[in-house]
């Protein structure tokens, strides 16, 4: 029964980040992006970093957006439709392993939540 209502749960909170309009995609990533050199597995763990990069980028949930930013860097892409919450746009922020949802309107744009 838990399992049942945590799913549901679940899905009224997508429900209530997703968007209201149709979906305007913004690609932000760079036309060509430089080759980078790899380490020995044994130096580098992936899923750590990707793990610390989740743990930062949840710590900035209320805050401005280019806060954000500035911490972890661009987004791979992005998109906004109008929001069903006031009169600004959702907006979903993509990088590699998660999403970051934002809220923007006429005095900014705000982290609401990370996943």
């Amino acid at each position: 029964m838990k399992k049942v209502l945590i799913m549901l749960l679940c899905a009224a909170m997508a429900l209530s980040l997703a968007a209201c309009g149709e979906a305007e995609t913004v690609d932000t990533a760079p036309a060509t992006e430089p080759a980078e050199e790899t380490a020995p597995a044994e130096e580098t763990a992936p899923a750590e970093e990707e793990d610390s990069l989740l743990d930062t980028a949840k710590s900035f949930e209320g805050a401005p957006v280019e806060d954000l930013i500035a911490a972890i860097g661009e987004p791979e892409s992005s998109d906004y439709a109008p929001s069903c919450l006031g009169d600004g746009e959702d907006g979903n922020l993509y990088y590699d392993g998660f999403t970051v949802y934002t809220y923007k309107d006429d005095s900014g744009e705000t982290v609401n939540y990370v996943e």
